[in-house]
């Protein structure tokens, strides 16, 4: 059974600021150690719940963060930012099951650094209407294949939410949402034990956790912070402004992999635009 761990930060033990994720800071450092740690207990509780592959996508910001001699030796790792999937890289490659670890709420929703995949950019993300996050957005990619998402680690409110959207995913809770840049902190010790168990009660279930999928018409609509992102945005075949709008854009399609793929072209050529205001 291989089992694909996307391995994101701001849900991470320990971490309750974004200057801790944040290459360059005094505190990344320490960042990548914790990063390692929660996503070391998740490939030990895969490989005790039966798992006889996992691989690691590192998904935060450049997709360079861990270090391979942190990881433990039994797992491989995806490293680099010109993945094409990004966060949900690997899932294209044959894989059982998926895990989300480190994962956030979505931008506006109450949690931990909560933002939607670039800070400055995005102020919400909706498919169908309805609200999606980076737990959303991957897990969807992960059930366009036909694989269940089996396992999320983050604070109290990105795992509520989550396992309400996903029933049967198992979740593992690090700390507890004061504000987006507070939180009760656990240590350590404690999470590593929290993420082993529910890793291994995951692999163990994870053929009873049905794939969430979109099948049929559906429709993406990306609010921005600028009006000038937007129009960026609709530089990306088939995207366009929303009517009666200035900074919110809309995509029509009928495949979600291809939506998936058409909000991240959207969103780097939102980037190109830097509102220095």
């Amino acid at each position: 059974m291989k089992v694909l761990i996307s391995a994101d930060a701001e849900g991470i033990t320990g971490i309750f600021k974004k200057s801790q994720v944040t290459p360059g800071r005094p505190d990344y450092g320490h960042f990548r150690k914790l990063m390692a740690h929660d996503v070391n207990a998740a490939i030990r509780g895969a490989l005790a719940g039966g798992a006889t592959e996992v691989v690691v996508n590192d998904s935060h910001n450049n997709d360079d963060n861990l270090l391979i001699e942190d990881l433990d030796p039994r797992a491989s790792l995806m490293s680099g930012t010109d993945k094409p999937l990004i966060m949900a890289e690997g899932l294209e490659k044959g894989v059982d099951a998926l895990m989300l670890v480190g994962y956030h709420s979505r931008k506006g929703a109450k949690g931990v650094i909560s933002h939607t995949y670039y800070y400055p950019i995005v102020m919400e993300a909706a498919v169908n209407g309805v609200p999606f996050g980076e737990a959303e957005f991957v897990a969807h990619v992960a059930g366009y294949y036909g694989i269940p998402t089996i396992l999320i680690t983050g604070d109290d409110c990105v795992t509520a939410y989550t396992s309400e959207q996903i029933p049967g995913i198992r979740t593992a809770v690090v700390k507890e949402v004061i504000g987006n840049g507070s939180a009760v902190l656990y240590h350590p010790d404690r999470t590593g034990a929290i993420i082993e168990e529910a890793a291994k009660e995951a692999v163990q279930s994870y053929q009873t956790i049905p794939p969430v999928k979109l099948e049929g018409p559906m429709t993406l609509t990306i609010t921005f912070l600028a009006a000038t992102m937007a129009a960026h945005a609709c530089k990306v075949p088939g995207v366009s402004l929303a009517e009666g709008t200035d900074n919110q854009v809309v995509y029509h399609g009928n495949d979600y992999l291809e939506l998936y793929r058409t909000f991240l072209d959207a969103l780097w050529q939102a980037a190109a635009f830097n509102d220095q205001c």
